[in-house]
């Protein structure tokens, strides 16, 4: 494990493993301390691992950050898709890279990866870095009782769980399992809320992916009725909209009118199922943003603030 005390620019950034640098006219800086690689649980021997970041300007709010993959990685068990995520400066590094500048100390997580895990292993995962963060809030000097998570895409369908349904370990083997998985605020990028929620009607580019990416995540494809796949199984059971309840986290939802992965009706449905329970939730629609809607991240900093209290 290492530590070391890096600088980081609001504006222009070029990052690589050891520094990060001004590309361009800094007009913000704040330290930040990043310990990696920090071992957070194990699948079937294999370590689960999170780098986290944080701010010398702490505001004593954590957020879990979870990177789209779509399940699953081609080099899961190293550091790297970590490094990847964050120095993905065009689009998925920019929002745990604006939380810092805003604060906020950031965990970035990896899980366990398809094809050689599926639903519910990689589900547990992320519930188990909750805990994790939760048990070792005051290590980390957050609140140990509000912790926020951030998602894209599949990490967005794994964020959006962690907002509605937590899971009691009968005979925990540690002090850890024996604290809360579930999170208190939830800000969504193009997530698949309903996961049998495709129609034959879909573009050929969507059911064509998505029928491999959730044969691969949940091991089947959805059963079907009268013509339509239908929201039961592994599939309802992967599928946030089955757990919605009064007393969820607040979901701040991005989303785009043309993804070519997920239906834009799903955010909607996911929504007014949220509201129908009195779940405070906010919808927000990017135009021509393909998979890559665009948060407003004054926005989400005001969400988490708000909601994290």
């Amino acid at each position: 494990m290492k530590m070391r005390s890096i600088l980081f620019f609001l504006t222009g950034l070029i990052i690589d493993e050891t520094k990060i640098l001004a590309q361009s006219v800094i007009t913000q800086t704040v330290t930040v301390t990043k310990t990696e690689n920090v071992l957070y649980g194990m699948r079937s021997g294999l370590g689960l691992l999170m780098d986290i970041y944080k701010p010398d300007n702490a505001n004593h709010l954590g957020v879990i950050y979870i990177a789209g993959s779509g399940w699953g990685s081609p080099s899961a068990w190293d550091d790297k898709p970590l490094k990847e995520q964050y120095s993905d400066t065009a689009y998925s590094g920019k929002w745990p890279q604006n939380l810092l500048l805003k604060g906020y100390t950031v965990f970035m997580i990896n899980h366990s990866f398809t094809t050689k895990f599926q639903y519910p292993d990689i589900f547990y995962d992320c519930q188990r870095a909750v805990r994790f963060v939760r048990y070792n809030a005051k290590k980390y000097d957050i609140d140990s009782v509000h912790i926020g998570v951030m998602g894209h895409s599949s990490g967005a369908n794994l964020a959006s769980m962690l907002g509605v349904k937590d899971t009691t370990i009968l005979n925990p083997k540690s002090e850890i399992d024996r604290v809360s998985s579930k999170v208190q605020a939830v800000v969504s990028l193009a997530a698949p809320y309903i996961l049998s929620d495709y129609k034959k009607t879909d573009t050929a580019v969507l059911t064509s992916l998505m029928s491999r990416v959730l044969s691969d995540y949940l091991g089947d494809l959805p059963k079907e009725k009268n013509g339509e796949y239908e929201l039961s199984g592994k599939f309802a059971a992967a599928s946030p909209i089955t757990y919605v309840s009064s007393g969820d986290a607040a979901f701040l939802l991005y989303y785009s009118d043309d993804d070519p992965y997920i239906p834009s009706r799903q955010a909607p449905a996911f929504y007014k199922a949220l509201t129908d329970k009195n779940v405070k939730a906010k919808i927000i629609l990017c135009h021509n943003c393909k998979h890559q809607p665009m948060p407003d991240m004054n926005e989400v900093d005001m969400w988490y603030r708000t909601h994290l209290k």
